[in-house]
């Protein structure tokens, strides 16, 4: 009996086992800080985030030296939005982060456009407490991302985590290929 086991486990060893990982989804492995050995897999093959662009490309500097913003989601918006407040650049605000929506809304109630600019700037403390609550935008456990109808967009802090925020949300709309910011979504 010994031997005929020895043998079997024997056989066993011998035979060749090829194991091979097509793709793997960890539970936590798409979450912001999370490390894994692999890379967290989304539909068909996809990184978790087909959103997802290397901080260097969300702003590419033309061949005539002017840049030019790049926004496929909220969380680009956001960092669009903290930038040009960092560099008191309202042109680039203007331009390219703010919709031209609200930029309309403004010269349609007899306002410049550039007072947004320093709308926001004036309320800073509350955008740098907002996005600190979301830090990943849209992506945040606990946000909450709806369509508001044709191309405009929210995405919104709820339950505690939005307790004390005077601004509680972004809405934002698609235009002219990009992301581009309405308005703060009031608490």
């Amino acid at each position: 009996m010994r031997r005929g086991l020895a043998m079997a486990l024997l056989a066993l060893a011998a035979c060749a086992r090829e194991e091979r990982v097509v793709g793997q989804r960890s539970l936590l492995g798409g979450l912001p800080g999370a490390e894994t050995r692999v890379t967290p897999l989304g539909p068909r093959g996809q990184t978790a985030d087909p959103a997802a662009l290397d901080e260097s490309t969300l702003e590419v500097v033309q061949p005539d030296g002017s840049k030019r913003l790049v926004s496929k989601s909220g969380r680009h918006v956001m960092v669009h939005i903290w930038n040009t407040l960092q560099d008191g650049d309202a042109e680039t605000f203007l331009r390219q982060v703010l919709s031209r929506r609200t930029r309309n809304e403004y010269l349609d109630r007899g306002l410049d456009p550039a007072q947004a600019f320093d709308r926001i700037r004036a309320r800073r403390a509350d955008i740098q407490r907002l996005f600190a609550r979301m830090p990943m935008g849209e992506r945040t456990p606990g946000v909450v991302y709806e369509q508001l109808g044709g191309r405009m967009f929210r995405f919104m802090l709820t339950g505690t985590a939005a307790k004390g925020l005077s601004w509680v949300g972004i809405d934002m709309v698609y235009e002219e290929g990009n992301y581009r910011l309405v308005w703060f979504v009031s608490g």
